[in-house]
């Protein structure tokens, strides 16, 4: 394998991540935690203990997450192109006929693959592909534009796990954008073990279209404590048999006119429950940030899953009350777990429908789920107050900071992008369905439907790690 780092998060060991520890877990290796000697703390403006966080008890009535949606979609090239496919599509579900014996992961990985690519402007690149896609989505009434990482880390904390962790925080128009922090942009990740590289290489496919991905990042749009939030994360890949696309592909290419125009009828028909937008280019190309090229499909949130490995040798079942919180934050309905013989053989694969489980444990989280909620109107009331360059920083389970950046702190957009977003709700083309923007009907039949760890050995193991869910702590239980 090469020796250059991938920019591939989902497939280099991404793909087997497990993510989550017991509230108050301990473990016989440390997560990275925040370098406040190399990255300064700023001027602190508030502290948070989780008895601070305080909620009316029964307050909950209903799902907490409604309205899901589609936004739009990207794929980064394997590259090092500043290149993004959009709206892309994830790798498909494609499961070898006969189990082969796969070889172990090696290589090295970025710890933050969205920073490698783009150091200075990580988030940028969502920010265009929302804005180069024909949507509903009106980024002045969009109140939290986060990631699966940030909103993991805050219910986390709402949970009393004990993990150190920090994001920058500021407000651009009405919107408040909670940007992921590493210590490098470009950290690699030491002594990577496990499959969580080969099982995907081996029971996934990129299809021709997409040929050359390295990683599916999804934008979804939800309600959430009574704010309108767009949450990105990556995607593992999609089964095929719950997918209604039909192949209403994307030409690849970077003039928008070379595309083909879709029927809406046939669009209507084709998705499940979240609203997908039928694909549209600005006419005005961003000139600062990643170039946008134009192929794929989008594909529905039903149909996406999430996907872990593990080893099987010592025949317990997976701890999913570690798992389900991430399914929860990213409305991911389909889980996969492949467990192997210890040697790279996985005769056990389980392909699973969680909707319903990941429902319960929302019924059963329901105090941290209501943290969350008062921690997240604490950092966007702050942000809205001061509209400047704020971080959030957690040094454990003891407490939690809002503080200024220091110094003259990073901006998250650059000016151009961040007055295109600003801007953007003034248009027509973010309000007007009739030209595009399809409210679509669910594959369920469900009415409102939001849609103890072992280790293979005593050495650093990142199967259960990804980058996004917990930056590869090398701690993560099953």
């Amino acid at each position: 394998m090469s020796s250059m780092p991938s920019f591939r998060g989902g497939h280099a060991p991404r793909r087997g991540r497990g993510g989550w520890t017991k509230p108050f877990a301990k473990s016989k290796r440390d997560s990275v935690k925040p370098d406040i000697d190399k990255h300064p703390l700023g001027k602190l403006l508030k502290t948070f203990k989780l008895s601070d966080l305080h909620f009316t008890a029964g307050a909950s009535v209903g799902p907490a997450i409604t309205d899901l949606q589609y936004v739009t979609s990207y794929n980064w090239r394997n590259n090092t192109s500043h290149a993004i496919l959009v709206p892309g599509k994830p790798p498909r579900w494609t499961p070898l006929q006969k189990a082969q014996r796969l070889k172990e992961d090696s290589g090295l990985y970025y710890r933050d693959p969205n920073a490698a690519r783009y150091t200075e402007y990580p988030i940028a690149p969502v920010v265009q592909a929302i804005l180069d896609t024909k949507t509903s989505c009106i980024p002045e009434e969009v109140d939290v534009l986060a990631c699966g990482s940030t909103l993991g880390n805050l219910l986390r904390f709402a949970r009393g796990q004990d993990k150190a962790f920090r994001f920058a925080v500021e407000k651009i128009g009405n919107t408040v954008f909670l940007i992921r922090k590493e210590n490098d942009s470009k950290e690699i990740i030491e002594n990577v073990r496990g499959f969580g590289h080969s099982f995907p290489e081996a029971y996934t496919t990129w299809e021709k279209e997409v040929k050359g991905s390295e990683t599916h990042q999804r934008v979804v749009q939800y309600d959430f404590g009574g704010f309108t939030c767009l949450v990105r994360f990556e995607c593992d890949g999609y089964l095929k048999d719950l997918s209604k696309s039909n192949g209403s592909t994307v030409n690849s290419s970077v003039d928008p006119s070379l595309r083909p125009s879709a029927d809406g009828e046939d669009l209507l028909a084709a998705f499940g429950k979240a609203s997908i937008a039928q694909k549209h280019a600005n006419e005005c190309p961003i000139s600062s940030g990643v170039t946008i090229e134009h192929g794929g499909a989008a594909i529905d949130q039903s149909a996406i899953f999430d996907l872990k490995t593990r080893s099987g040798k010592y025949k317990a079942n997976i701890d999913m009350s570690d798992i389900y919180p991430q399914l929860w934050l990213k409305q991911i309905p389909n889980f996969i777990v492949a467990f192997h013989d210890g040697a790279g053989l996985f005769e056990d694969i389980r392909v699973q429908d969680v909707r319903n489980d990941t429902q319960k444990w929302e019924q059963d989280n329901l105090d941290a789920i209501l943290r969350l909620k008062v921690l997240l109107k604490e950092i966007v009331a702050s942000a809205r107050d001061d509209a400047g360059l704020l971080e959030v920083y957690c040094p454990g389970s003891t407490h939690l900071e809002i503080r200024k950046q220091y110094g003259q702190g990073q901006p998250s957009l650059p000016a151009n992008l961040r007055d295109k977003w600003t801007s953007s709700s003034e248009k027509d083309s973010f309000s007007d369905l009739d030209e595009g923007g399809l409210a679509l009907n669910s594959h369920s039949d469900v009415e409102n439907d939001p849609w103890g760890a072992d280790s293979e050995d005593e050495e650093p193991d990142y199967t259960a790690c990804s980058a996004e869910d917990c930056g590869y702590c090398g701690k993560c239980t099953y």
